[in-house]
């Protein structure tokens, strides 16, 4: 069998990608996001996660204190959820969050493990092109909570 014979049988059954020049370069992020159980926060809180390359920290529902830190540019914090939406912490598969009531310094949640499926995944340059992003959901449940 010649040689030239025997590439174009590899290359015919390869599979048909995107060629680059068919490729447009959109960007992606993945993204975290971790229901709260109901009830849980009724006012401003701090957050900490761990599990992911470099802890992350938040107060959430209010602005930091003027003396404290900024709160770490990879999470977004609501009432009922909170999301990571930048690298590191996207794209573990279990976190540890400690949650803390800012008004009483009580402890709402500390420790808990929560594990991050995917649920979603995002090609924004098509489906046989990169990149692939996966949108990852968790719920947080505190022992003994209803």
């Amino acid at each position: 069998m010649s040689s030239r014979l025997l590439l174009l049988i590899v290359f015919s059954v390869l599979p048909a990608g995107c060629a680059s020049d068919e490729c447009t370069e959109i960007g992606c992020f993945d993204q975290s996001v971790v229901s709260l159980p109901p009830g849980l926060i009724e006012g401003p809180y701090d957050i900490e996660i761990t599990g992911t390359p470099t802890p992350l920290q938040a107060r959430c529902l209010q602005p930091a204190a003027p003396e404290a830190e900024d709160n770490s540019p990879e999470i977004e914090c609501s009432g009922t959820t909170f999301e990571l939406n930048v690298s590191p912490g996207t794209s573990v598969r279990e976190i540890r969050v400690t949650i803390t009531d800012v008004d009483t310094e009580e402890v709402l949640a500390a420790g808990v493990v929560v594990a991050l499926d995917a649920v979603d995944e995002q090609t924004p340059n098509g489906p046989d092109c990169p990149p692939i992003c996966f949108v990852r959901n968790g719920a947080l449940v505190v022992p003994g909570g209803d």
